[in-house]
């Protein structure tokens, strides 16, 4: 096999656990099922599975960097918490849309448990409605919280208190111009 297939085997090696696990169980018979010869195969069992599984924790600390970049007040909100939820959404290969994707996968289990804060899911899903925004269009998003006394309050680091209350939310943005939204 030739460069191109040893480079995106290895990039979901590093980034794909299943995989990973699968590979170190039998490392030739997971090399040949991606159609390396015996002797490329041979060449790929010989990685070190420590080595391999220490980039793979760098690349997963990056992913969760970028995260973080478009949901901050979630992580703010989730704490020591961020790292274990994200890493449990995004358990596989990068999407195509890698961080943006990411946080989309983090925002949607958020939304799809019971998680505490109660609110957290309805925060993850705000913050990403901007990074929807950012494409021409009309948005809509319903939260079952006051959402910007939310984020008002961990923008001013204090501690967060709120009671359920219903609120809509419209971001609006013309072809290359501005960004307009609000909340009722």
């Amino acid at each position: 096999m030739g460069l191109r297939g040893t480079q995106a085997l290895l990039a979901r090696l590093f980034t794909d656990a299943k995989l990973r696990r699968a590979f170190f169980e039998d490392p030739q018979g997971a090399a040949r099922s991606f159609g390396f010869s015996d002797g490329d195969a041979a060449t790929l069992a010989a990685l070190d599975k420590r080595e391999v599984e220490e980039f793979a924790r760098c690349l997963l600390g990056k992913r969760a960097l970028d995260v973080r970049k478009i949901l901050p007040l979630t992580a703010k909100a989730l704490g020591e918490d961020f790292d274990r939820l994200l890493f449990e959404a995004i358990d596989g290969p990068p999407s195509p849309e890698r961080h943006r994707g990411d946080a989309a996968a983090l925002a949607q289990l958020l939304a799809a448990r019971k998680s505490e804060p109660a609110w957290i899911g309805d925060l993850a899903r705000f913050e990403m409605a901007f990074v929807s925004a950012a494409r021409p269009g009309i948005i809509f998003r319903r939260f079952g919280w006051p959402i910007n006394d939310i984020a008002r309050q961990l923008l001013a680091g204090a501690q967060v208190v709120a009671a359920p209350g219903r609120r809509l939310g419209l971001w609006f943005r013309l072809p290359g111009g501005r960004l307009y939204w609000r909340l009722v």
